[in-house]
């Protein structure tokens, strides 16, 4: 039976898992400069529970937010102008990102769930989200939605699957391209990591940095892909060894790929391609299995938007909505932490972490916390934000909503025998590459 909590006590404990997350001596590492009120240890504190209480504007958010740190830190004097922590925000944001990233990041402390399948596996998409249709807006973030969309942010991710915590972020405006975002985020993947994406993301350059940095990867490929077969470059295994080959890429060698097709649930071709070519490293079942575990992003995605209401966001000029969206993300990836952490020290799989579960609870803690209610403590809570047992019996079906964008799925890619001029070409490049070498 849980032991009833007072103020003072839910006072301590939040003051220590914040501590223990983010020790106040890490701050130490940031320069400080320009308005010394706002110090980065008090800007994080405020976006955080900023973001995680109610409220319908950022002015209603702020103030609830300022008060209640002034009540867990009495001895901090907090400035009450939202414009100057806005400002102050986005002043400690480029050298607090970097020192968040880090303590936020799954580690091996997580043990047996830093693996899958015995892959250190990451998975990358991106999604947009709307901004108010201010002229600052239109002019500096633009918009490659559908025609009347307001203006947007791209937003691609990098997420850790053994433990469904995000690994890295990249945000631009509505234009961005998402293969551009993972290009910025290359150097931050752990060494021999497995990457997997859906469609669009195929490139030869990325294929080849990958394989040159000892990485491996799953991607799903589409119709805009064609691909060689019966090159003979490699040793292959008929119906799965096929080449990535791009006709300007003809001067460097072709990348040997194992392909493995198979349908959807809905009965839709999917193929993936590996540069894992030892099935016995990495078999089928597996390939697939890594693939369909992709999913796990898609659910984060629904829970920013959905569950949370960050769909769209409040700011009304670019930088401010970028920094509006840097510390959401900053702000959900703690409370995520915090959560997985404490299912994982309990033995429990730390992706079964509840989005809504954990936006219920904090959202009451922080209420009890200001008004003297008793309850349990803030560790049992967040223990308790998890999905729920059940197993479903029927399919899930999605409803056709009449302003839902219904994307084609991808086709399956071109597969063509190589010619014999192909065939002889690969014989050059394979002679100069030993030349090289």
């Amino acid at each position: 039976m849980d032991r009833s909590q007072g103020r003072s006590a839910y006072r301590r404990q939040f003051v220590e898992a914040l501590n223990e997350l983010f020790p106040p001596q890490i701050f130490a590492q940031i320069a400080r400069h320009g308005n010394a009120e706002w110090s980065p240890q008090k800007v994080l504190w405020v976006s955080l529970v900023m973001n995680w209480m109610p409220g319908a504007t950022l002015y209603e958010r702020f103030h609830a937010a300022r008060k209640l740190v002034r009540f867990v830190q009495p001895r901090w004097s907090v400035p009450t102008s939202l414009s100057g922590f806005v400002e102050a925000q986005q002043r400690w944001s480029s050298g607090m990102w970097p020192l968040l990233c880090r303590r936020l990041r799954a580690n091996k402390g997580f043990a047996d769930a830093w693996r899958v399948m015995g892959w250190l596996v990451l998975v990358v998409d991106g999604s947009r989200f709307e901004c108010p249709r201010t002229t600052e807006n239109e002019e500096g973030l633009q918009c490659a939605g559908r025609e009347k969309t307001s203006p947007q942010i791209f937003q691609t991710t990098l997420q850790h699957l053994g433990t469904g915590l995000l690994w890295d972020v990249r945000l631009g405006p509505g234009t961005d391209s998402e293969r551009r975002h993972l290009d910025q985020m290359l150097c931050e993947l752990p060494p021999q990591s497995l990457l997997t994406a859906d469609a669009g993301f195929i490139s030869y350059d990325l294929f080849v940095w990958l394989c040159g940095n000892h990485h491996a990867f799953v991607f799903r490929v589409g119709g805009n892909i064609t691909l060689l077969a019966e090159l003979g470059w490699q040793h292959e295994q008929r119906g799965k060894t096929v080449y990535l080959w791009p006709q300007d890429c003809r001067n460097h060698p072709p990348l040997v790929l194992r392909q493995l097709r198979f349908l959807s649930p809905g009965g839709l071709p999917v193929v993936l391609l590996t540069n894992e070519l030892d099935e016995a490293r990495l078999s089928d079942e597996a390939l697939r299995a890594i693939y369909a575990a992709r999913w796990e992003i898609e659910v984060y995605y629904r829970t920013f938007k959905q569950t949370w209401g960050f769909r769209q966001l409040l700011s009304r000029t670019p930088q401010t909505a970028l920094n509006e969206q840097r510390w959401r993300i900053v702000a959900l990836w703690t409370l995520q932490h915090l959560i997985a952490k404490l299912l994982h020290d309990a033995g429990q799989d730390p992706r079964r972490y509840s989005g809504a579960q954990a936006r219920r609870i904090i959202r009451e803690f922080l209420q009890d916390l200001q008004q003297d209610a008793r309850g349990p403590s803030l560790r049992q809570r967040l223990q308790r934000a998890h999905i729920d047992d059940y197993k479903r019996t029927k399919p899930k079906v999605m409803r056709s909503w009449p302003r839902k964008k219904n994307d084609q799925p991808p086709q399956p890619p071109k597969i063509r025998l190589a010619t014999s001029t192909e065939i002889q070409k690969t014989k050059q490049v394979g002679f100069l590459t030993r030349l090289v070498c």
